[in-house]
């Protein structure tokens, strides 16, 4: 190597130093972003299963012929929407967990005063803490259904 050709060099890797932190500064941001949109999509994803739940159970107490039926029709509503056709000791202790916010439902739908939702949205982000402390999953994972691709088969 010449004299003259040494400080060319130095700006090439000068030059090239400067790409590669341009490209693990763009690889960060896009794995930042990739993981941030995927929480969203998780959070967007819960909400509308919440939604969904409300308006299951809402409809459920609203169509139960006496005012003590509700719970137990918001609970049968919940089940079949989990497609749990027998219901064991797992499932009836979420049941059981998830009857103070059909309870919160209930007494809010009936009252006329005060700040409607408040209440059941308290008592369901309590059980939704307690599911997530007790199984390390979300509750509204159980929504999700898998269905195996099945093969096409010509005859």
């Amino acid at each position: 190597m010449t004299e003259t050709e040494a400080p060319a060099l130095d700006l090439i890797a000068r030059f090239e130093q400067a790409a590669e932190e341009a490209h693990r500064a763009e690889d960060a941001y896009r794995r930042s972003a990739a993981e941030r949109i995927e929480v969203l999509a998780r959070e967007r994803a819960n909400a509308f299963r919440r939604l969904n739940l409300v308006r299951s159970v809402t409809t459920a107490i609203a169509a139960a012929e006496a005012p003590e039926q509700a719970p137990l029709r918001a609970r049968s509503t919940v089940a079949e929407a989990l497609v749990w056709e027998e219901i064991g000791p797992r499932q009836a202790l979420v049941l059981d967990k998830l009857t103070p916010v059909f309870e919160a439902m209930q007494a809010e739908m009936e009252e006329s005063e005060g700040s409607p939702g408040a209440a059941s949205l308290e008592a369901l982000r309590a059980f939704e803490d307690w599911y997530r402390a007790e199984t390390g999953t979300e509750f509204y994972a159980l929504f999700e259904r898998h269905i195996p691709e099945t093969p096409r088969v010509d005859f």
